[in-house]
C-alpha cells in the first residue's frame, strides 16, 4: 500500500537504489569469493555459461548480470546466495504471513518443475532435429549468445541471403574445428537468430525474423 503521507512510492535506498549500484555491490561479492584474476573469470564462465566477456562486464561493475545469469549465479554462488537471502530478510522486504507462507512455496515448486519440463521437451526436440546435434558434440562449453563473434555474424548474414550454409562451410572459409563451428551455429540458435527447419538430411538454417 502507498504511504498515507504521499502519493509517491517509497524511494528505493542502499544497493538497490540503483543499477550503478547493483553492478558495484555484485562485482564486489564476486571479486571477494573468487578473487580479480583470470582464473576467477574462467570459473564464473564455467559457473554460469557466460562468455569471457560479459564476465569482464560483471568484475569492472560495467553492468550487473541480467536475470538469467543472476539466477545462476543465485544457485552456483554461496555469496550471491547469501547475498539474495539478505535482502528477502532485510528490513525493506514485504514478510509473508505464516498463512500464506505455505501455498505460495507450493506454488513456486510447481512453476519451477513446469519449467523444467517444458525445457527438457525443447531441448529434446531441437537435439533430435538439428544435425550439429549429433552425438559426437560437445556441449560443454557452448557460448551463451551474449556477444556475437566475428564467424558468427559472417554466418548470420550467408543464412538471411538465403544460403544453404552449415558448420562445414565455417570450418572451410574460417579455416576452425568443427567444434568450434558447431559451437558458433549454436550461439546463434541460443540467441534467438537462427532456427533449424526441415529433417535432419533435408533441412536447414533460416533467420528468425
Amino acid at each position: 500500500m502507498l504511504p498515507k503521507t504521499g502519493r509517491k512510492l517509497p524511494v528505493w535506498k542502499g544497493v538497490l537504489g540503483g543499477r550503478d549500484m547493483l553492478a558495484q555491490t555484485i562485482a564486489d561479492l564476486l571479486r571477494k569469493e573468487h578473487g580479480d584474476t583470470h582464473r576467477a573469470i574462467k570459473q564464473l564462465m564455467n559457473q554460469t555459461n557466460a562468455s569471457e566477456r560479459t564476465v569482464k562486464h560483471w568484475l569492472s561493475a560495467q553492468h550487473a548480470p541480467d536475470t538469467l545469469f543472476f539466477l545462476r549465479l543465485m544457485v552456483s554462488s554461496p555469496v550471491i546466495r547469501a547475498f539474495v537471502l539478505g535482502l528477502i530478510e532485510g528490513p525493506a522486504s514485504n514478510p509473508l504471513s505464516s498463512a500464506s507462507d505455505r501455498p505460495v512455496r507450493a506454488a513456486a515448486r510447481e512453476a519451477y518443475a513446469a519449467g523444467e519440463a517444458a525445457y527438457s521437451a525443447l531441448a529434446k526436440d531441437v537435439r533430435e532435429s538439428d544435425p550439429e546435434n549429433g552425438p559426437d558434440r560437445d556441449p560443454e562449453h557452448d557460448p551463451e549468445p551474449v556477444d556475437l563473434n566475428e564467424r558468427q555474424h559472417w554466418f548470420l548474414e550467408r543464412i538471411v541471403d538465403g544460403d544453404r550454409y552449415g558448420a562445414k562451410e565455417i570450418m572451410a572459409i574460417w579455416e576452425v574445428s568443427l567444434k568450434t563451428a558447431r559451437r558458433d551455429i549454436r550461439g546463434l540458435q541460443l540467441a534467438g537468430l537462427l532456427v533449424y527447419s526441415g529433417s535432419r538430411r533435408k533441412g536447414r538454417y533460416r533467420p528468425v525474423h
